[in-house]
């Protein structure tokens, strides 16, 4: 496919969606500013399973000034509450955590992007013959690399020397290995509904993460359900047991969230096919 039928196919599937799933990676900083929000990758997560042993990657440059992006391997965990927090270890804390990046290799290692451009990444899998069963996680690493022009001012003076302060920004998306008939079993506990929307706990056990989209409807005495709130692309990582989410509801205009019931669901889409693989409700007097 020639660069600029790829630019505007990609570009149509973003508006087109809406929806976050090819967004920026959720641990992108709020004040990044337009730099960092001019690069747009997909897909936003790799996952190599089965006979899986080559991807690409698409970067493009949304913007009109040319960028330039170091890219490489950090590790990260999650937090209960889904926030990714890159550790400064190649050392696993946990039995069940494993890192994917002494397996996989990827060209280039530092792209610069003309105005409008695409650049695509390729990504290998060299396994081990010997590699245990388990999966295995990453997060490759995408950082904005300042240009001359960014530091033409500098922040303050000190005895004739000139001292410019440019933070680094960047974005990382992962990658996952997973080798062997790994499963998980996933359940939805603790539902609470309150006027900052509906708190809800995912449970998550056994060798893989999850990864799905979760739907509420309202369903009340006598009358159809209705979508009222949704997140996409919701992940539990290994080796975490759960993630708490707090999901903001929007009913419809005459719709009041009172005598009824939510309903939520757990719903992937990962291998193509949706499947439904936690659901509860909760009665709302």
């Amino acid at each position: 496919m020639k660069i600029k039928s790829l630019l505007s196919v990609l570009f149509v599937v973003v508006a087109t969606l809406g929806n976050g799933k090819f967004a920026l990676a959720a641990d992108t900083p709020a004040s990044a500013g337009s730099s960092i929000q001019d690069l747009l990758i997909t897909p936003t997560r790799l996952v190599f399973e089965g006979e899986m042993r080559t991807a690409e990657l698409a970067l493009v440059n949304r913007s009109e000034k040319v960028h330039t992006y170091a890219i490489s391997f950090v590790q990260c965990r999650m937090s209960e509450t889904g926030e990714i927090k890159e550790i400064d270890t190649t050392t696993p804390a946990d039995p069940q955590e494993h890192f994917a990046d002494p397996f996989v290799r990827f060209t280039p290692r530092r792209v610069i992007l003309e105005p409008r451009q695409v650049q695509m990444v390729r990504m290998m899998l060299r396994k081990p013959a010997d590699l245990a069963e388990g999966e295995y996680r990453s997060h490759l690493s995408f950082r904005l690399i300042p240009s001359a022009e960014d530091a033409v001012k500098p922040d303050s003076v000190s005895r004739g020397i000139q001292i410019k302060l440019i933070p680094i920004y960047g974005v990382t998306i992962p990658v996952i290995v997973r080798h062997g008939s790994l499963k998980a079993t996933t359940r939805l506990s603790g539902l609470r509904y309150d006027s900052k929307g509906l708190h809800l706990t995912i449970e998550r056990d056994g060798s893989r993460s999850t990864y799905a989209d979760l739907m509420v409807q309202w369903k009340s005495k006598g009358s159809k359900a209705v979508t009222v709130g949704a997140m996409n692309g919701v992940a539990v990582y290994t080796p975490n047991p759960k993630r708490n989410v707090l999901l903001a509801l929007s009913p419809p205009k005459g719709i009041e969230l009172s005598g009824g019931e939510l309903i939520v669901r757990y719903i992937s889409t990962e291998n193509g096919a949706e499947q439904l693989i936690a659901e509860s409700q909760i009665a709302v007097p």
